[in-house]
């Protein structure tokens, strides 16, 4: 069995934690002691004087999750930038080994880890240092998500190419909040990527992050996509 996943996304807004959440909880329907981390966050609210990120609190909240969320989220920044840029408006940098430590907590208390990136593969996260690169120091198999919208093939095959040109593996594709009349893009995807297609996940009104509404999401996801196969070690 693998010993977490990390959620990516092929652009920003395609819903990676919608589905991270998915995934934490329909794992944890397996009887497996689940935690979730989202080492780096933007765009955050400052609530009774705490930075919170809108994403950790749905992600804690679909499993029930009582760790803190300074381990969860050990970067965390108000402006609503790219990390680097968001670390320098605070007039700081991004402290990774703080997010190695944290994570380092989480793997010893929890049998299966689910890992939310932030943005893409190629954000940057430090000097040098890209999102690419803390999944493969972390040593998690990716899970990509992608939408149907213009350029999302361009932008899916691109994360393909970026993940295996940097050694990480990637277990498969799930492509989120697809509309009836957008399946053709199913299609299309597979004639140019032998990279699975776990499944797809209809577009879910009830369903917000923001609001951290969870409607039936867990309850579809099992439908639609194959645990198991994520929670696998592959050969």
């Amino acid at each position: 069995m693998e010993k977490g996943v990390f959620i990516t996304g092929s652009d920003t807004g395609v819903g990676k934690t919608v589905v991270a959440g998915a995934i934490a909880a329909a794992t944890k329907t397996q009887g497996l002691d689940v935690g979730v981390m989202k080492p780096i966050a933007t765009g955050a609210k400052e609530i009774d004087g705490k930075l919170v990120s809108e994403d950790v609190t749905y992600l804690k909240g679909i499993i029930g999750s009582t760790d803190d969320d300074a381990i969860i989220n050990p970067i965390c920044f108000k402006p609503a930038l790219a990390p680097t840029l968001a670390a320098s408006k605070n007039g700081t940098t991004i402290d990774f080994n703080k997010v190695w430590k944290a994570y380092e907590e989480l793997r010893a208390k929890h049998e299966f880890i689910v890992v939310e990136g932030i943005g893409g593969l190629l954000v940057p996260i430090g000097n040098n240092l890209f999102v690419a690169d803390m999944a493969l120091k972390m040593d998690l198999a990716l899970v990509m998500i992608c939408k149907h919208c213009l350029g999302a093939i361009n932008h899916t095959l691109l994360t393909i190419d970026c993940a295996i040109s940097r050694g990480l593996r990637l277990k498969g594709i799930i492509i989120n909040m697809l509309k009836d009349e957008d399946k053709d893009f199913v299609n299309e995807l597979k004639k140019y990527t032998s990279v699975p297609i776990l499944g797809t996940i209809p577009f879910k009104w009830d369903v917000s992050v923001e609001n951290c509404t969870y409607g039936d999401i867990v309850e579809c996801f099992q439908k639609e996509i194959n645990i198991s196969s994520i929670m696998r070690k592959d050969a």
